[in-house]
């Protein structure tokens, strides 16, 4: 079945599901719309230039007695540079998005430009009692810790993207069971196309809370590959901490282990907001040197989207501090333990109303830049150029 027939067969379901003259259908409608505007250097893989974004999205959540449907729909015109597309992100952002119903398409194309528009969430469910099933587009995270987040089998954040407030929706059948007030379970099955042909992900997972901490684990098939995670989130004294780790096959076929621990605390120093994050992370799927940055860079699971960094062992760090009632900093800290490179990023934000705000920022890579003798990347952070982007969000 052709991915356009798929989406067009969900949408023409919806109608069975919640008929015009359902006396109790409730719909609610939200909106969001984001532009930016960047400005990169030059760098020793690319040229300077400046990119254009603009995305709008409107989000719809209606129901019908026991019956849900969830939508999300966007628009997104983009201007890109010379040098290539807007990225305010490491080399490792993901970049496989495993679109199975084909609700994505293109309205128009440049030379260095494009306008395109998608469906980034199309679900519908059901609910009676403690049980509840989503069929179709849809978020799902398994994420316990905050930037770094290997457990996550779906889709995880690029850890340095600073337009984080919409997690993109997954094509699966979800079904999530309530046994008690602190338990969980759910499982997912999901069809992902990939650069490597169609796969299917299969998960199980359980999670309970007990004495302030929640824990539990899945397991399963992720991507035709065997694969299990445990997790677990409470805090010691006033210090949030929060960790997962995951085993899957590497290329080898080889069980590898990877995992992130977390900390996080918020102060009020003068009465004004801190919160400060640290992780670290082990991955027994990333490059343990620089020579093999690109070799991890062209694997199926950078590929597929699962990796967010490139290294062994990465660390970040995050510090938001509140100036003023409507204007916050920030700084962030991502680094590549392995090859010493870093990727800084401090900002600005300013709540210019109730539901708009402005974002000025600034990415900077650190380390050693270029490309070594044998053609692979000196380290994962230094070649990526000093960029400046200005950014207005509004909601309604």
């Amino acid at each position: 079945m052709k991915r356009a027939t798929k989406a067009k067969t969900l949408l023409a379901a919806l109608p069975l599901l919640f008929p015009p003259t359902a006396a109790e259908a409730q719909v609610e409608l939200t909106g969001y719309a984001l532009g930016v505007s960047s400005h990169a250097t030059e760098s020793a893989l690319s040229p300077a230039g400046t990119t254009l974004l603009a995305r709008t999205r409107l989000m719809g959540l209606a129901t019908s007695g026991p019956f849900t449907l969830d939508f999300a729909y966007e628009h997104v015109i983009q201007r890109t540079s010379e040098g290539g597309g807007f990225s305010v992100t490491s080399p490792a952002a993901g970049t496989g998005g495993g679109d199975w119903l084909g609700t994505d398409w293109e309205l128009q194309g440049w030379s260095r430009g494009q306008w395109r528009h998608r469906f980034d969430r199309l679900s519908v469910g059901i609910s009676e009692g403690a049980v509840e099933v989503e069929i179709g587009r849809q978020a799902i995270s398994w994420a316990t810790t905050l930037f770094l987040t290997p457990a996550d089998p779906f889709a995880p954040f690029d850890p340095s993207d600073p337009f984080r407030e919409y997690r993109g929706g997954v094509d699966a059948v979800r079904l999530r069971v309530f046994p008690g007030p602190f338990t969980e379970v759910e499982a997912v099955v999901r069809a992902a196309e990939t650069v490597f042909g169609t796969t299917i992900t299969a998960l199980a997972r359980a999670q309970t809370s007990s004495g302030g901490w929640a824990f539990g684990g899945w397991g399963g098939v992720l991507h035709d590959e065997p694969a299990m995670a445990i997790f677990a989130t409470g805090a010691i004294g006033a210090t949030a901490v929060r960790s997962e780790a995951t085993l899957r096959e590497d290329n080898e076929g080889e069980m590898t282990v990877r995992a992130t621990l977390g900390l996080d605390r918020f102060f009020t120093p003068g009465r004004k907001d801190l919160s400060l994050i640290a992780e670290l992370q082990y991955d027994g799927l990333g490059a343990d040197d620089a020579s093999h940055l690109l070799e991890v860079a062209s694997s199926k699971s950078f590929m597929r989207g699962e990796l967010q960094t490139l290294g062994t062992w990465t660390a970040v760090m995050q510090a938001s501090y509140q100036i003023h009632a409507l204007v916050g900093l920030s700084a962030m800290a991502l680094v590549n333990l392995t090859d010493g490179s870093t990727l800084v990023a401090p900002g600005l934000s300013w709540s210019a109303t109730g539901s708009t705000s402005v974002r000025l920022g600034v990415y900077s890579g650190l380390g050693q830049a270029g490309l070594l003798p044998l053609g692979t990347l000196a380290s994962e952070y230094g070649s990526i150029p000093g960029l400046a982007y200005v950014a207005v969000s509004r909601f309604f």
